[in-house]
């Protein structure tokens, strides 16, 4: 293991814990197909699954192994109309699981999260049963300052 890797897994120990105090479970994940696994392994078969917009998502490739699993996939995207955004939204906010990433995290463990609509912090505060939130570790910050 590189000197970079064994920092990166100590300081997200640190952070996990710190996650813990504010009520939020965590691991961490060597890379991206990790990432992939531990999350595919945390959503139950059949559940109906949602995503936010996320490149993080997107590149570890979980976004096409939810839309092709046994999961009922939620796609925001698919709406052609504004009443079927509408429809969609519905479905999305009373979803099983909700994916995201985070725009940066903090030592102390605080998610830091701006959205353009607010849809994805919407659904981070409330709505799906569960959120799960995949987040490298250069989205890592000292502080909300920061």
């Amino acid at each position: 293991m590189s000197y970079k890797s064994q920092s990166y897994e100590n300081t997200a120990r640190s952070v996990i814990k710190n996650f813990e105090k504010r009520g939020m479970e965590g691991w961490y994940c060597a890379d991206r197909n990790a990432a992939r696994e531990k999350v595919l392994e945390l959503i139950e078969e059949g559940a109906s699954v949602t995503w936010g917009g996320s490149v993080t998502l997107e590149e570890a490739g979980i976004i096409d192994v939810v839309k092709a699993g046994p999961y009922r996939a939620i796609d925001r995207k698919s709406a052609a109309t504004p009443e079927e955004s509408r429809k969609l939204y519905g479905e999305i906010v009373c979803s099983d699981y909700f994916l995201m990433g985070t725009n940066a995290f903090t030592l102390d463990g605080q998610l830091i999260n701006i959205d353009g609509r607010g849809n994805r912090v919407a659904c981070l505060i409330t709505g799906p049963q569960n959120v799960i939130v995949v987040v490298g570790m250069n989205k890592l910050v000292k502080n909300v300052q920061e």
